[in-house]
């Protein structure tokens, strides 16, 4: 049995997923908005982003959060990621965001970074303020993979998305002072969802194995590495850690994708039925670019895994997967129905507070 670790898996970097990660900057927004003056004590305080990838979404909701502070406060981040996570693109993006001729703020910035799993403890004990993953914890830490299905069937994932979510919060117990906050966001599965764009994922794949990019096997083998829980997951969790946090603040919303709005927008002021061929091309470009920012380092780690040696597969380069993948996908999503469904997430918010 082959099992295959996420937690050293990394969203695409070089700029890639600061570029199409339109629906989670939303979701980061809204979780910084969350902070509030009576979270922030002292002259000091400091925040985490467990999963900040890039960081430009990270980067746009800790300006929402530093709203919240004093103009005399000093502000320490912690931004933690998978040691795969490019580290020289995040440096980069956040000096540019929190330090750049655009930023208007007098308040003090200092950043740290955790390579580390956030399933493991990241920071000492007692040091974090308010801790954030917006973006993160839908993945799957352990999945194996195997062929036939879109999704991990429910027996593979049933014990692991709980496990997950305690592995997650026992070491935020740890680092989170004691009535200090953490605020997440957990997609969840809703009439709002990705689905219809899987079809689409899995025929590209099955094109890129055609065209020698990748090997049958591995195209047959890749399974979706997240699991959009249910309300009841979440609410079965936050019932096992009932005595560690208290819940502040747990509310639902719908994120459509700010493309799919941008595209039903083109299409409403179409008088055909048929939606415009440019705005397409746009929407379609835009949705394959997020999912392979998403899940292309994936497609690549399970093509080295399952490598056919006696084909040229095997002396493709990882850009040359991913960039191959972006093709491939926004053609087969550009010849499909899918933008005839609404695109999005239904979001689970949670503010928590350290008992």
């Amino acid at each position: 049995m082959v099992v295959r670790s996420n937690e050293r898996t990394s969203m695409v970097g070089g700029g890639f997923y600061n570029k199409n990660s339109s629906l989670q900057a939303l979701v980061a927004e809204s979780c910084g908005g969350l902070v509030s003056l009576a979270d922030i004590h002292g002259k000091s305080v400091t925040l985490a982003d467990y999963g900040c990838s890039e960081g430009s979404n990270s980067s746009r909701m800790i300006r929402k959060a530093i709203d919240a502070c004093p103009e005399d406060c000093a502000i320490t981040i912690v931004f933690n990621d998978t040691p795969a996570n490019d580290y020289n693109s995040l440096s980069s993006t956040i000096d540019r965001a929190l330090r750049g001729p655009d930023s208007k703020s007098t308040r003090r910035f200092f950043s740290l970074m955790a390579p580390q799993s956030y399933y493991e403890q990241v920071v000492p004990n007692e040091f974090v303020d308010i801790g954030f993953s917006t973006a993160s914890l839908h993945w799957i830490s352990r999945l194996q993979p195997a062929s036939g299905n879109l999704l991990p069937s429910d027996a593979d994932v049933s014990a692991e998305v709980l496990a997950d979510v305690l592995r997650f919060l026992r070491p935020r117990y740890n680092e989170v002072r004691t009535g200090g906050h953490l605020l997440l966001s957990f997609p969840v599965d809703g009439e709002l969802n990705l689905k219809c764009a899987y079809p689409s994922i899995f025929q590209c794949l099955k094109d890129l194995a055609e065209d020698g990019i990748i090997s049958q096997e591995a195209a047959s083998k890749f399974r979706l590495p997240f699991h959009f829980r249910t309300p009841e997951e979440i609410n079965q969790a936050l019932v096992a850690v009932k005595g560690e946090w208290q819940v502040v603040e747990h509310f639902n919303r719908d994120v459509a994708h700010p493309a799919f709005l941008e595209f039903q927008s083109s299409f409403a002021s179409s008088s055909s039925g048929t939606p415009d061929p440019a705005a397409l091309d746009a929407y379609s470009k835009t949705i394959s670019g997020g999912f392979v920012a998403i899940i292309g380092n994936t497609v690549v780690d399970t093509a080295r895994l399952f490598q056919d040696k006696t084909s040229t597969v095997a002396g493709h380069s990882a850009e040359t997967i991913r960039s191959k993948m972006v093709e491939k996908l926004q053609q087969r999503l550009r010849r499909s129905d899918f933008w005839k469904t609404p695109l999005g997430n239904k979001y689970v918010f949670l503010k928590l507070r350290k008992i």
